[in-house]
């Protein structure tokens, strides 16, 4: 059924062009940009060379949608930016997920962040927004805000492959900060890194027997030396020496900005060992009338532009909310005029030489992510840490592995997201809890010690408990009770959003080929069965089938441990 790996394309080539939101409104689009370059004009008009400031809009808007990414550095005072940078180490010191490879957090759910003015400044600084809806071609929204923190660290995992995010028939920008943790300085390491002028092209889809058009996650990474090569082949063909371009972001003096075509520029994480721990606060946007999705702020005390784009909350239209903040859009085109490093030059950043050669070399390697767990769990098989503890960090890892979800030309993939992200970053003393109750219901079932099962059947246990799962929670009343990893959330909204990753979870697993996936998806059912048996009252079946869930996953990975606890029931 999948069609695992898309190659991009113009739009002339897509095997369903109506399908793609992006080419229905060109006209639309075209006005409203006009709309927003008049704006700054007019705000420009009075001051000192307002010309040239109004054109450095204009050149800014231009260099976007021509490279794909825009980035800054410097662009707030660093006693600005310093006051945001310690409000952010205190929250991710408190809150943080500490996870295998970063540190997470859902920066939506945290009011001592939201209620900074300067934290909001980091993401939201009015000459952003304004940048990234010329680029969308109308009003947007803030639909994802995370923080993360990376060490050092040499692995290539699926999240940091070359890919381009989201579903191929939506445009979703991101707006990404990074600085080297603790400081005021830019990245020196695990910066972002992209292939320039892929933005250009489109994400093939596949139609299917009766004109649906579909994709799924697996689609948009390129994990492999053919795969790396098609996607520098494609962007070959827009520079006139047929060579490619790779602009690596590190080693920058100031914090650095960057506004980039998420869902349609090549782009990853290159982490390495080299450099310092890096910081980031990453805002995904959509245009106001793709898709339903929302942040799920709660009202804010913050200007007519941040509460548009964080709450969703009535008031003026985005323009005139935009036009409130025409000063700081001034300013911050006043200060790339006259400093002109502020702006950053990508052919200053390009990967070369030896660098480009080591580069290629990691990501045509493939996804380390297997060998990474294997010596992070090696010095733990002496008998000195228990099984438990050592299936909390094995789960940490197996989270981050291969999981092809399903994508849909109406978006209704975007309910499971916030399901999919709060499992995936799961804190360890959540999954510890977790761990533990699942694995109290199957003991108390009298559940029988690992049993060997051929691949194949131990996909169709998985798919058919995950059927299950879903009737269950389908029939289920809400507990009363949301536990604290989704953070402040409407129970009945957080039950949507989980039942609807069960169901798509039943998908993908139906069409699993490999361990690794079968593993991955194994470790997500046994957690979001879990989740479930808390928001809702499943009742017996739906108790039975996440502890079967979770022998399933300890059987694939720790049957050793499934046997003593037969052994001590």
């Amino acid at each position: 059924m999948s069609p695992r790996y898309a190659p991009l394309v113009p739009a002339d080539e897509l095997a369903s062009p109506q399908s793609y939101r992006q080419l229905r409104r060109p006209r639309e689009s075209a006005d409203f940009r006009r709309e927003v370059e008049g704006l700054v004009a007019a705000a420009c008009r009075e001051q000192e060379a307002g010309d040239r400031l109004a054109e450095a809009f204009v050149t800014m808007s231009a260099n976007l949608a021509g490279e794909g990414a825009l980035s800054f550095t410097g662009l707030l005072p660093a006693p600005r930016f310093g006051k945001a940078r310690e409000a952010y180490d205190s929250v991710m010191r408190d809150k943080g997920s500490r996870g295998s490879l970063h540190s997470y957090l859902n920066a939506a759910q945290s009011s001592l962040l939201l209620d900074d003015p300067h934290f909001r400044e980091t993401f939201a600084h009015p000459l952003l927004v304004a940048l990234v809806a010329h680029a969308l071609g109308g009003p947007v929204k803030i639909v994802d805000l995370r923080a993360k923190d990376t060490q050092p660290l040499d692995v290539v995992a699926r999240d940091n492959t070359l890919h381009v995010d989201n579903n191929p028939f939506m445009d979703e920008f991101k707006v990404i900060v990074t600085w080297t943790s603790g400081t005021e300085r830019g990245p020196s390491g695990q910066g972002l890194t992209y292939l320039p002028r892929t933005n250009r092209l489109f994400r093939q889809c596949h139609v299917g027997p009766h004109g649906d058009p579909w994709s799924d996650e697996d689609s948009c990474i390129f994990p492999s030396r053919s795969r790396v090569d098609e996607a520098l082949a494609a962007q070959a063909r827009f520079h006139d020496d047929r060579l490619p371009r790779v602009v690596h972001l590190k080693d920058l003096a100031a914090p650095c900005h960057t506004i980039f075509a998420a869902s349609r520029l090549v782009h990853h994480r290159y982490r390495t060992s080299t450099g310092a721990p890096r910081s980031a606060i990453m805002a995904s946007f959509h245009r106001t009338d793709d898709g339903s999705d929302q942040l799920g702020v709660g009202d804010l005390a913050a200007n007519e532009l941040d509460r548009w784009l964080l709450t969703g909350a009535a008031g003026p239209g985005f323009l005139a909310a935009l036009r409130g903040e025409a000063t700081r859009i001034v300013g911050a085109l006043r200060l790339s005029v006259s400093r002109p490093g502020l702006v950053i030059d990508p052919d200053r950043h390009l990967l070369e030489g030896a660098g480009l050669d080591g580069w290629y070399a990691r990501l045509s390697a493939g996804v380390s992510l297997n060998r990474l767990r294997e010596a992070a769990l090696a010095g733990s098989r002496d008998g000195d840490v228990p099984a438990a503890e050592r299936l909390v960090a094995r789960l940490q890892y197996d989270l981050q592995g291969p999981l092809n979800m399903p994508l849909y030309a109406d978006l209704s993939e975007e309910e499971r997201k916030r399901a999919r992200i709060v499992i995936r970053e799961m804190a360890p003393d959540r999954i510890r809890h977790f761990l533990t109750r699942l694995r109290a219901d199957w003991v108390r079932q009298g559940a029988p010690g690992h049993v060997d099962r051929p691949f194949d059947r131990s996909v169709e246990e998985l798919h058919g408990c995950l059927r299950v799962l879903d009737r269950s929670m389908a029939r289920a009343q809400p507990s009363g009770h949301v536990d604290l990893v989704w953070g402040p959330a409407d129970g009945q909204r957080v039950a949507r959003s989980l039942h609807r990753f069960v169901v798509d979870l039943g998908r993908t697993a139906e069409r699993t080929e490999d361990e690794d996936s079968l593993v991955t998806a194994s470790a997500f059912g046994a957690l979001a069965a879990a989740l479930a048996a808390d928001l809702l009252v499943l009742g017996t079946p739906g108790r039975e089938v996440a502890a079967r869930l979770f022998a399933l996953y300890a059987g694939l990975v720790a049957p050793d441990a499934l046997d003593r606890e037969t052994d001590a029931a």
